[in-house]
C-alpha cells in the first residue's frame, strides 16, 4: 500500500510503479477518475471470482470427497458420469480372454449396447447402475442425499414406463434395464446391509409372461431369459419362495439353446426351490403323510445334483492346493480354513460351484428333517452319512474363500495387482482375475455364505464363527 510519502512514496518505487497519490491538490481535485474506477472494478471482480472459487471447492469436499485412503484419490474427476461409464465398462463389462466363459448377465449387455439406440432404455439403467458401483467403490455411500445416481435410476424407470404405456413390445433392452436397476438396488442395499426385495426382478417375470411378440428376437435373447430365470431362482433359494408358475412355461422358449452346465444347475434349482417349501409343511400336523413323498424327491434331486458334476467342462474342475508352504502366510492369516485350498478357472465358474454346494446342503437339509421322522435304525445311520456330506460341502465353499478374497483385508483399488492369491505352481495370477474378484468375489461369498448359515446347528465345531468372521471380513473390505 503507498506510504504517501512525496515525491514518490518507497512501495511504489520498490514495485517500480507509477505512484498513484496527487502530487497537490489541484490534482485532488482534477485527476482523472477513470483509473481509479477501473481499479475498483477490477478489485469486485475478483473477489467475485474468489468467492465462487471457494464455494465450488467446499461444495466438492462435501459431495465428492471419501474417506482418508492411501489407495485411492481423495476425489472423483470432474465429469462423474463420463468416468462411471469408463469404470463400469472396464471393470464389470471387460470382455474375458478365456474361451467359452460364462457372466451371466454381464454377458448380455455388451452385445444389446453395440445395437441400443441412443434413446434406448438401457442407457440411463446403466448410467445409474454404474454410478452407483463408482460411488460404492469410492465410498461415497450411494444412499447418500449427495449421490448421483438417484437421478439416472429415476430416468430409467420413466423410459420404462413410457415404453410400456406405448404398447411397444418388451424387448431384450428393457429386460437387461430392468436386470441392471436389480443391480443397482442390490448395491444399495449391500452397502446399507439391508435386504433386498428384487421388484425389478418380478417386474422382469411378469413381462416376460406378457410378452407380445415372439421372446425369440436376436440371438442374446435367449440369453437374457436365462439371465432372469438364474435371478428370480436365485432369490427364490434364498427367500425360501417358489418358483412362480409362469416361469416354468419359459423352458419351451429356450429349448433350442444349448445346454451349458449353467443352464442344468438352474434348471435342477427350479425344483430344489420348490422343494424347500413344500418341506415348510414338515413342521404341520401333516408330516408323517408328506415324509415318503419329500424324502423321495429330495433323495431324487441329489442324486442329479451328483450326477450334474459329471456334465461340466474339464477346465471347470478346481485345483486342490494342499502344500500350505507354498501358500503366502498372509493369505493363511487373512482367511484359510481347514488344510488346503481351492483355485479355479474364473471367479464365476468358482461361485456356479459353490452355487451347487449351497443347492446340495439345501436338499441334504430336507432329507434330514424327513429322516427325524423315521424311525429306523438304517435311517439312523443315513442321517449321519447325510450330516458327514454336508458338512463336507460347507468345508468346499470355505476351500474358495482365498482365490476369492487373496489376502485383502481392507479398504483396496479394485485394480490392485499387490493383492496375493494361492497360485498353482509358478503360474502367475492373471490379470483379469485381480479385477474380477475384487469386483464379484465378496458379494458372490457373501450369497454363498447366507446359504451356509442355514446349515448353523450341523457345522463343524468352530466353522460357525469363522464364517462369520469371514462375513465381517467382506464387509470390512467393501463397507469400511
Amino acid at each position: 500500500m503507498c506510504d504517501k510519502v512525496k515525491p514518490t512514496c518507497s512501495y511504489c518505487q520498490k514495485k517500480d510503479v507509477p505512484c498513484w497519490l496527487p502530487k497537490s491538490e489541484f490534482e485532488v481535485a482534477w485527476r482523472d477518475q477513470n483509473q481509479v474506477a477501473s481499479e475498483a472494478v477490477r478489485r469486485r471482480v475478483t473477489a467475485r471470482h474468489r468467492l465462487a472459487s471457494d464455494k465450488k471447492r467446499e461444495q466438492q469436499s462435501t459431495e465428492l470427497i471419501r474417506r482418508d485412503s492411501s489407495e485411492v484419490p481423495r476425489v472423483l474427476p470432474q465429469d462423474p458420469e463420463q468416468y462411471a461409464l469408463t469404470f463400469f465398462f472396464d471393470t464389470y463389462l471387460r470382455p474375458s480372454t478365456l474361451s467359452n466363459h460364462q457372466r451371466g448377465f454381464f454377458g448380455c449387455v455388451s452385445p444389446a449396447l453395440a445395437r441400443a439406440a441412443p434413446s434406448s432404455v438401457l442407457w440411463p439403467a446403466i448410467n445409474a447402475c454404474a454410478q452407483a458401483l463408482l460411488e460404492a467403490w469410492s465410498f461415497l455411500n450411494p444412499n447418500a442425499p449427495q449421490s448421483l445416481a438417484p437421478p439416472y435410476y429415476i430416468q430409467a424407470i420413466a423410459a420404462i414406463r413410457r415404453h410400456l404405456q406405448n404398447a411397444e413390445d418388451i424387448d431384450d433392452d428393457v429386460l437387461l434395464a430392468t436386470m441392471l436397476l436389480d443391480m443397482y438396488d442390490r448395491i444399495r442395499s449391500f452397502c446399507s446391509a439391508r435386504p433386498h426385495k428384487s421388484p425389478h426382478i418380478k417386474g422382469s417375470a411378469a413381462m416376460i409372461e406378457n410378452r407380445r411378440n415372439i421372446p425369440i428376437t436376436t440371438k442374446t435373447s435367449p440369453s437374457t431369459l436365462l439371465a432372469v430365470r438364474s435371478r428370480i431362482v436365485e432369490d427364490a433359494l434364498k427367500n425360501g419362495e417358489s418358483i412362480p408358475t409362469n416361469v416354468l412355461t419359459w423352458t419351451p422358449v429356450i429349448q433350442n439353446t444349448p445346454r451349458t452346465a449353467e443352464i442344468e444347475l438352474g434348471a435342477i434349482n427350479m425344483e430344489v426351490a420348490n422343494l424347500q417349501v413344500s418341506a415348510v409343511q414338515l413342521k404341520t400336523p401333516r408330516t408323517a403323510a408328506l415324509v415318503p413323498g419329500l424324502l423321495a424327491k429330495a433323495i431324487e434331486l441329489d442324486r442329479r445334483l451328483i450326477a450334474w458334476t459329471a456334465t461340466i467342462p474339464d477346465e471347470w474342475v478346481p485345483t486342490h492346493i494342499w502344500d500350505l508352504e507354498s501358500i503366502p502366510h498372509s493369505i493363511r492369516e487373512a482367511g484359510f480354513y481347514g488344510n488346503h485350498c481351492t483355485v479355479h478357472r474364473s471367479i464365476w465358474t468358482a461361485d456356479t460351484l459353490n452355487l451347487h454346494c449351497t443347492s446340495r446342503i439345501t436338499v441334504g437339509l430336507v432329507i434330514l428333517t424327513c429322516l427325524e421322522h423315521v424311525q429306523d435304525s438304517v435311517m439312523d445311520i443315513t442321517w449321519m452319512e447325510t450330516l458327514t456330506i454336508l458338512q463336507s460341502l460347507a468345508d468346499t465353499v470355505c476351500a474358495s474363500i482365498p482365490f476369492h478374497l487373496g489376502d485383502r483385508t481392507e479398504v483396496r483399488r479394485i485394480d490392485d495387482k499387490n493383492i496375493q492369491y494361492p497360485q498353482i505352481g509358478e503360474n502367475l495370477t492373471p490379470d483379469e482375475h485381480y479385477v474380477a474378484a475384487a469386483a464379484f468375489g465378496g458379494i458372490f461369498l457373501m450369497h454363498r455364505f447366507v446359504e451356509l448359515l442355514k446349515l448353523a446347528p450341523f457345522l463343524r465345531p468352530g466353522q460357525l464363527p469363522w464364517i462369520l468372521g469371514q462375513m465381517g471380513r467382506i464387509k470390512k473390505i467393501y463397507m469400511s
